[in-house]
């Protein structure tokens, strides 16, 4: 069952840009620079670790330091470590687009990106709160 959850996960990931037309994104909360939703469908747990599609929509387009193109929203897998308190990006695309929409700006895998800890009010810690409380 495992592996089926994260081969969802993953499909989910690679048929973006059409996957976020598609997902039940719920909305966790904003600030003043984005509004932060999950896909609740896709938690994979594994261990302590779990597993969840997410979108940062930025309320004010970024930029991609590397092209220089204008984002405007993030979607990605993220893995939580809930006894660590801690979360590292499995695999994340760049929209020029809200909510997932637009051009790739890029399209990011980090399978071996290390755990950081998470910051208290940050966006992740919001992840965290639901996927870690879920478990």
């Amino acid at each position: 069952m495992k592996k089926l959850h994260a081969l969802t996960i993953f499909t989910a990931l690679s048929l973006l840009p059409f996957s976020s037309s598609f997902a039940e994104w719920k909305e966790l909360g904003s600030n003043e620079l984005m509004v932060v939703y999950v896909d609740l469908d896709t938690v994979s747990a594994s261990g302590e670790n779990v597993q969840i599609l997410s979108m940062l929509d930025l309320k004010k387009p970024g930029m991609n330091p590397k092209t220089k193109q204008p984002v405007s929203s993030i979607i990605g897998i993220n893995e939580y470590n809930c006894p660590t308190i801690s979360y590292r990006p499995i695999e994340y695309k760049e929209f020029a687009g809200n909510k997932g929409t637009g051009k790739v700006v890029s399209d990011n895998k980090t399978p071996k990106s290390q755990f950081e800890p998470i910051v208290n009010e940050s966006w992740t810690a919001g992840v965290f709160n639901v996927v870690c409380q879920r478990k």
